[in-house]
């Protein structure tokens, strides 16, 4: 398959701008073959992935709910949108390195994982260079007698003991080809994405070997190096050289890089953004838009049971809380602070049972405690709170909505990765 080069400079690029959750129309979907990341309700097509897509000389920007991006045409507009949408993709990438690849991640997306894990070889051991031993039944090569005597059954004849055949050693110099994967890959991938993505390694190509045209070929070869005496690291090497010439021969004609799970990096990032921007006033909490001095250790704890069962029964039910804090007031009463992370389209506009039962539950759990409860929600706009329930005169139940700009939050989780 012909790979197709992109033109150096990007912003000669014709860009379009969307959101997760935009609806979207078939010829738009089929335009940018993305039907594959789109949900279809009462048949209406709507973007339900963040991410980059290139096509030619295009590019698909769509950025998460709340993030608000102006219409770009200026070289300056695409470079400022262009670096936003990197600082995001940046984000996922070193998400995906600490919690793995979504579940559903599709093979035509672009297998960033598998190039990263080729370049940390690269970079940790050079290029890939060893000369594959192994063992054959047959007569040409130097015995091994130690297998020969163990696994072969020999004929007796006039006294003597005879082994047919034999087993012996044989040297397989593969290493050449796995070396040029790697070569052909680090190249490819930093030639393709240099400017559209951050964290390449430059690499300049060694090898011209015509055979990398032929990707089918190149993953057949590769599958039958990986049954051969390859330790642990090897393996994950070629799986990696595998997955890479699998995306290349999908015979896509874009390439992309996006999640369909922007909930879970919402959820990461306002972790911790939560524990750098929350101070505790007395009974009570803020949430400030400036860095606090004092890290506050929100967790999120494990998964709780919360049904009656027999010793040794596993549970029907059990929760997990999003972001949880409990400390001692001054006059050393509990407090409980209770976060749950919400990754909507438009604000909160109706009631949320599971918050509410999340209270009910510690309220039974730590009878004394002090428990502020909260939905936290991203915004394109300023940082407020609304109440969501107050049953405060009746069992006191109380929970509020925290909206916080999701530009601060991606500001905060980048400089805390970088």
């Amino acid at each position: 398959m012909e790979t197709y080069k992109m033109n150096n400079d990007v912003f000669d690029y014709h860009f379009e701008i969307i959101n997760d959750g935009n609806e979207l129309t078939e010829s738009f979907c089929r335009k940018w073959d993305i039907y594959s990341y789109c949900d279809r309700y009462n048949e209406k097509l709507k973007c339900s992935f963040v991410g980059m897509v290139v096509k030619k000389d295009n590019i698909l920007l769509s950025f998460p709910k709340h993030y608000h991006v102006d219409k770009v045409i200026l070289r300056d507009e695409k470079s400022k949108v262009l670096q936003d949408m990197k600082d995001i993709l940046h984000i996922i990438k070193r998400a995906r390195e600490l919690y793995g690849v979504e579940p559903g991640q599709l093979t035509d997306t672009i297998p960033i994982d598998a190039y990263q894990y080729i370049l940390t070889y690269y970079l940790e051991f050079g290029l890939y260079h060893r000369q594959l031993r192994d063992t054959v039944k047959g007569y040409k090569g130097h015995i091994n007698w130690h297998q020969t005597i163990n696994s072969i059954r020999p004929l007796l004849s006039d006294g003597n003991f005879i082994y047919s055949p034999f087993v012996v050693n044989c040297e397989y110099d593969e290493s050449i080809f796995i070396t040029e994967c790697m070569d052909y890959v680090l190249f490819d991938f930093y030639n393709t994405f240099q400017t559209l993505l951050d964290d390449i390694h430059p690499y300049k190509r060694q090898f011209y070997n015509p055979i990398f045209d032929e990707y089918d070929f190149c993953i057949a070869k590769l599958q039958t190096l990986c049954g051969r005496l390859f330790k642990d690291y090897e393996r994950l090497l070629l799986k990696s050289l595998i997955r890479y010439f699998q995306w290349k021969s999908n015979r896509s004609k874009s390439s992309k890089f996006l999640t369909l799970y922007f909930e879970l990096v919402w959820e990461r990032m306002i972790h911790m953004y939560l524990s750098k921007h929350t101070r505790i006033l007395g009974h009570d909490y803020e949430i400030t838009k400036e860095e606090q001095s004092r890290k506050l250790n929100i967790i999120k704890p494990d998964s709780m049971d919360i049904g009656q069962r027999e010793a040794g029964e596993k549970s029907r039910f059990s929760i997990q809380f999003d972001h949880f804090f409990k400390t001692c007031t001054s006059k050393k009463q509990p407090l409980i602070l209770l976060f749950d992370s919400k990754y909507f389209t438009n604000d909160v506009n109706s009631f949320n049972y599971k918050q509410a039962f999340y209270y009910y539950y510690l309220r039974g759990k730590y009878k004394n405690a002090i428990i502020k409860s909260a939905l936290v929600i991203p915004t394109s706009g300023k940082r407020k709170t609304k109440v969501h329930v107050d049953r405060q005169h009746i069992d006191g139940l109380y929970i509020r909505e925290e909206y916080i700009n999701l530009k601060d939050v991606i500001d905060c989780y980048k400089k805390s990765i970088s």
